[in-house]
């Protein structure tokens, strides 16, 4: 099946959705050789014929199938080819039956009945076997259990690695200035591929100018296609042919034969390659690989081909294939990662994920880098869920024997004593949850959400008992959330994880606490690489999202418990970072009502509490733990809303001055197991002078409004003040409020605003007054930043700090929504002039901005993989666009002093610390040719658009696949195939 981009009709046939695109797009391909009159279709063409007096066919005697469709192509393959099932480049005569001195003899477009066909196929000795009910199956075909057949890639021969990469392309392979990781002992074991560059079109210029795409080597596959399609430069991204005539392929079509072949190679499209049966899936023609692939037997141009190392695979996680990605025709099925683990039911799509949800990625209101669907078309999601949860929970014995088949046994990176649930525990959060799945399944079965074709579970008619899974199974999800989101929203005190406290405590309401123990749970399965956590994170979410509205429907003094709360930011994060549509999009409409509800409590203002001198040291431990988890979870909400902020490209929900409660203590408060150890610790933070006990004095820091002012005036470190992680990473939040608000000024002007424009209009020196000043109170961050990293390990928190603060630096020299705008070719002519316009407008400080976007990702991958915060693949889709739009304005005709090549020198800014004066050296004077570098240490020079691409897709496999990395995965592969 494929589906129309434009209004969703599905299709069996690429043909029919070509001929259907056509009344979309009003471009008729057809035109009378007479009076040049165009048509939309062949037949009213022949039709036309007859005004001029000819007949149908043309009157030259010329059969109507020569028609032209497009680009002088006949509708379809030849006789020869047809009957030995090999390409034809559909000319006449076409170039495979020319090289062989066999007479080309066209076929005829109208289908003549189905037995007539059997029987010629018969009577030429070629037909097999096959029952009366069935048609014959093609290569490439799977049928279905319903008996249909739809086109499929069938399964490589060698053995796949766990997640196959795409191939990078042919860049310059030198070593860096820098040390790098040693290469893996199988690098030189990889295939190795070839690029050619086609000759200028006068015969004695022998010099090539222009990258082509990158060649695969044979079998080289991406989850079914041939990696072939990558956009580098201006050329590939305008798709403007290189001896400037017109394309006639409609713009909605590429043209792959154009792509991959210069015009006077069409002489070479008459060797006959072998191809694998699997790299072309979807029909699309692969003549012009084929000649790529001839060019290294041609002595001419075997010695202008570079050899290219591929890069090193990086095993990612150990799950089965199965191999029915294009079952949807969608294109982010299509190249939706192919590592997939078998659920323990076998009962899962064979594209690794519910086909609902891979669909409907096309319709993500953030993380837009192609054309968007309609969220009418895109399929509904929450009922499925439920369902699938159900089904789930009833495979008792599945989940008995249950291991995720990528296991962290790594303990020195456990962030906190993570306490197993009891019994007594476990039986009251499965009764709860019964509660909320029958709620859920009600209001659901109540709406006409209905479950997308092929979705219906098969337990969904049978009995709704269900059992949660083991104690074992569940402590390992609560051990994933510990080593994944309390590392970044530390909530849990003493060090130690115990649900059974907030399961077991009287004080907290039976409903809240199941919730929050389901969102823990829920939240944990982001960072397990099985489709099992991903069905147990989906009904999770979308029971829990259910009961806790309903919850506070029906007690609204429950807006203000810490607990609901709590699950309302555990709710909000999960969802936003799910990758499923429906949940993100809920997630990002009641946020605001969440933080409007915390706003509501009170929980904002400071109240000060004086301790009473008479109680004791546990009395005042317990105290102080109340105010520090509420002053804990009002700035966790803080740090959610900038994390969902930035990476949406709104302004924060809260404002800095909002916050007047004091901001969190030091970790070694916080961990402290005992109250003894506790007050030892406390009078070491909090020392006073003249003997004074600070254990009953009641002080606390200073709240996120009065450090900020501080920050402004620049005194902290006048004042001696030591900073926490934490507090480093909340002092974020209104430096990016500022760099929101200079954004929306620098978008009221017509031009982007360059910091090294000199200019004497009032509006914008303030603006460029305003960037400088930003500039500055980065840089103080900064300093307080590397302040802190001198005396103190880097922890996962530190980190996460560091990316958010390259992301803000890159927001004052990019404007990301329109490089993503650039990215689906909105208002774009193809005009390089036009694109350059575009480029200044994108990024004003390339220097600043290649800078700040290899940092980022040189601190992600420095990160251990199950210890990242859900948003880590956000931020590389970031920095991967905005070096790919940087690679665009690179037009191989115009030379370019910052990337010319003769300068040598590579500058590794995603290796490189940032304090590097190699780095500096770039930044101030431009010196060295910024590169990328891959895991056996060769450099890739940002100015190639798919190579930079590629790189972050490889990233990206060395993390913990979720759906959320899968769906920027697929984003990025398509951006890099040019769709």
């Amino acid at each position: 099946m494929v589906f129309c981009t434009y209004c969703g009709q599905s299709f069996t046939r690429d043909e029919h959705l070509e001929r259907h695109i056509l009344t979309h797009t009003n471009i008729k391909p057809f035109k009378c050789f007479t009076c040049h009159m165009s048509f939309a279709r062949r037949d009213l063409l022949q039709r036309h014929y007859t005004v001029h007096g000819k007949n149908q066919e043309n009157g030259e005697g010329v059969p109507s199938i020569m028609v032209p469709k497009s680009a002088g192509r006949t509708p379809i393959a030849c006789t020869n080819c047809a009957k030995t099932k090999t390409k034809c480049d559909k000319k006449f005569p076409c170039s495979r039956c020319a090289s062989r001195n066999l007479k080309c003899i066209l076929r005829p477009t109208r289908r003549v009945s189905r037995n007539v066909n059997r029987m010629t196929v018969k009577a030429d000795g070629e037909a097999s076997s096959s029952s009366s009910s069935a048609e014959p199956t093609q290569p490439g075909q799977i049928i279905t259990p319903d008996g249909s057949s739809r086109n499929s890639p069938q399964p490589p021969i060698s053995n796949p690695s766990p997640r196959t990469t795409m191939p990078a392309p042919a860049v310059d392979q030198k070593p860096l200035p820098v040390s790098t990781p040693e290469p893996s002992a199988s690098a030189s074991s990889e295939p190795s591929a070839v690029f050619f560059q086609p000759s200028p079109s006068s015969a004695a210029s022998q010099h090539v100018t222009t990258v082509m795409s990158p060649l695969p080597t044979p079998g080289t596959i991406i989850n079914g296609f041939m990696s072939s399609t990558p956009i580098s430069g201006y050329d590939e991204f305008a798709g403007v042919s290189r001896d400037g005539s017109d394309q006639s392929s409609p713009r909605f079509m590429m043209d792959w034969t154009m792509q991959f072949s210069p015009p006077h190679m069409d002489s070479l499209r008459g060797q006959d390659i072998m191809m694998p049966a699997m790299a072309n899936p979807m029909g699309m023609s692969m003549d012009g690989l084929a000649d790529a692939t001839m060019l290294t037997m041609i002595p001419e141009f075997a010695g202008s081909m570079g050899s290219l190392q591929t890069p090193i695979a990086t095993p990612r996680l150990s799950m089965s294939t199965t191999l029915s990605e294009l079952e949807l025709g969608n294109t982010s099925v299509a190249l939706a990662p192919s590592t997939r683990q078998t659920s323990m039911s076998g009962e899962i799509s064979a594209s690794g994920d519910l086909p609902a949800v891979i669909r409907a990625q096309d319709g993500w209101n953030c993380f837009r880098s192609a054309p968007t669907i309609s969220p009418a078309l895109c399929p509904k999601t929450a009922k499925l869920h439920i369902e699938r949860l159900e089904q789930s929970l009833k495979n008792h014995e599945g989940w008995n024997g249950w291991a995720p088949a990528w296991q962290d046994t790594d303990t020195s990176n456990d962030h906190l004593h993570v306490v197993p649930l009891q019994e007594g525990s476990k039986d009251k959060l499965f009764a709860i949850t019964q509660t909320f799945l029958h709620k859920a399944l009600e209001v659901h079965r109540n709406t006409n959400t209905g479950t997308p074709e092929g979705g219906n579970s098969p337990y969904a008619g049978a009995s709704n008992f269900v059992i949660l899974p083991p104690i074992r199974v569940l402590t390992y999800f609560l051990r994933a959330y510990a080593n994944s989101f309390e590392q970044y929203f530390p909530m849990s005190s003493r060090g130690t994880l115990d649900v059974n406290e907030k399961l077991m405590n009287q004080s907290i309401s039976d409903k809240a606490g199941a919730l929050l123990t389901l969102m823990m749970i829920a939240a944990g399965s982001l960072s397990i690489p099985a489709l099992d956590a991903r069905w147990l994170n989906g009904g999770f979410v979308e029971a829990c999202r259910i009961s806790l509205f309903d919850l506070i429907e029906t007690n609204i003094s429950m807006a203000a418990d810490p607990t609901v709360l709590h699950s309302a930011l555990l709710f909000t994060n999960t969802a936003a970072w799910s990758g499923d549509k429906w949940h993100m999009n809920i997630a990002m409409g009641q946020r605001g009502m969440y933080t409007a509800m915390l706003r509501h409590s009170g929980a904002l203002e400071h109240q000060r509490i004086v301790p009473d001198a008479s109680s004791t040291p546990d009395q005042l431990h317990q105290n102080w733990l109340q105010q520090e988890t509420m002053s804990r979870l009002v700035y966790s909400w803080a740090m959610s809303d900038q994390d969902l902020s930035l990476f949406n490209d709104s302004t924060p929900l809260f404002s800095m001055t909002e916050f007047g409660t004091p901001m969190p203590d030091s970790d070694r408060l916080w961990h402290a197991k005992t109250a003894a150890e506790w007050s030892t610790v406390f009078s070491q933070v909090h020392e006073f002078s003249g003997g004074y006990s600070a254990v009953t004095s009641g002080v606390r820091p200073l709240s996120l409004r009065d450090m900020f002012r501080h920050f402004m005036e620049d005194d902290i470190i006048p004042r001696g003040m030591e900073l926490t992680p934490l507090h480093l990473r909340l002092l974020l939040h209104p430096l990016q409020s500022l760099v929101c608000q200079y954004r929306q000024l620098t978008a009221c002007f017509s031009d982007n605003i360059s910091p090294r424009q000199q200019t004497n209009n009032v509006h914008t020196q303030s603006v460029r007054a305003r960037l400088e000043e930003l500039q500055v109170l980065l840089k103080r961050w900064r300093r307080l930043a590397d302040r802190y990293s001198s005396s103190h390990p880097l922890c996962p928190l530190m980190q996460a700090s560091l990316v958010i603060f390259h992301l803000i630096s890159l927001n004052t020299v990019t404007n990301f929504p329109e490089i993503e705008k650039l990215a689906r070719k909105e208002d774009y002519d193809g005009t390089y002039a036009q694109l350059m316009w575009k480029h200044k407008k994108c990024i004003t400080d390339v220097e600043e901005a290649v800078y700040h976007a290899g940092q980022v990702i040189r601190l992600i991958k420095q990160m251990h993989a199950n210890v990242r915060p859900p948003w880590w693949p956000a931020a590389i889709y970031r920095v991967g666009l905005i070096m790919w739009a940087e690679s665009l304005a690179h037009n191989e005709n115009i030379p370019n002093e910052m990337f010319s090549p003769s300068m040598e020198q590579f500058v590794a800014v995603d290796s490189l610390p940032a304090d590097h004066p190699v780095l500096g050296r770039f930044r101030g004077k431009k010196e060295g040719r910024p590169a990328l570098t891959r895991r056996d240490s060769t450099a890739i020079p940002i100015d190639n658009g798919f190579a930079v691409l590629s790189h972050c897709v490889e990233v990206i496999d060395e993390g913990v696949a979720n759906r959320f990395s899968d769906g920027i995965r697929n984003k990025l592969e398509k951006l890099a195939r040019g769709g």
